[in-house]
């Protein structure tokens, strides 16, 4: 039994070959051979159709991996990351927090190319996170941590909305 699935593995992967290459193709495990020549204008507009299929299926699948992708990260971290600019040479990141109390409380991050390394941006909720009085600021200030940053943050936030 295992030699026969060989057998026809060996003849898809030859017709798999050949049908790249724009050869003939034959599969003496099927028994049928079908000559490119022979499937004529209608053949090769059924296999453009089917390529289109596959690629927007395969884009469909990896929109759905993506955004579960996200979803994880979110319900893991606590963190809603989006990114904005990403073909320019400073991609910025969008993000907010679990525990953010309005909509619009986010920070922005930029990340030059050229850089290792990452800069926060003046939003509204960095100015008060990176303010001298604020025990977060203290991790990007002296450690330039920004995993203990947000890490505090998260923390920062948390003890807000349960000391209510």
């Amino acid at each position: 039994v295992r030699e026969k699935f060989q057998t026809e593995i060996d003849a898809l992967k030859l017709q798999l070959e050949a049908a790249q290459d724009g050869r003939a193709s034959k599969s003496p495990s099927v028994g049928t051979t079908t000559p490119a020549s022979s499937r004529g204008s209608l053949g090769s507009a059924g296999t453009d159709v089917d390529v289109q299929k596959m690629h927007t299926r395969l884009k469909e699948r990896f929109r759905m991996q993506i955004a579960l992708f996200r979803e994880g990260v979110y319900l893991l971290t606590g963190f809603k990351i989006d990114m904005i600019d990403a073909d320019s040479d400073s991609p910025q990141f969008r993000v907010r927090s679990i525990y953010g109390e309005r909509e619009g409380d986010h920070l922005m991050f930029r990340w030059p190319k050229k850089k290792q390394t990452l800069e926060i941006m003046g939003t509204e909720m960095a100015q008060l996170l990176m303010s001298a009085h604020s025990p977060c600021s203290v991790y990007i200030r002296q450690y330039n941590s920004f995993p203990a940053f947000l890490a505090s943050v998260t923390m920062q936030l948390f003890d807000q909305q349960t000391n209510i």
